[in-house]
């Protein structure tokens, strides 16, 4: 069996990427991402992924969507 645990990110949480990579940043959860698919008779909502912002270290804004697989809590 594999260990799955899933996890929930709510807006405010501090996340960073689960890839080691020099000067990754440390980001802070906006929120959930979904998109809208219409068909010939009914709509769904897909999820996405979850925006996440961050500052560069020249105090730049910065945001991406990333994958539930991509980003751990602190």
């Amino acid at each position: 069996m594999i260990n799955d645990m899933k996890q929930f990110f709510l807006p405010g949480d501090i996340v960073r990427l689960t890839k080691q990579i020099p000067n990754a940043p440390i980001m802070y959860v906006v929120r959930k991402v979904t998109r809208t698919i219409r068909t010939n008779d009914s709509k769904s909502d897909y999820f996405q992924g979850i925006l996440c912002r961050w500052f560069t270290t020249t105090g730049e804004l910065q945001e991406a969507v990333y994958n539930t697989h991509d980003i751990s809590k602190l």
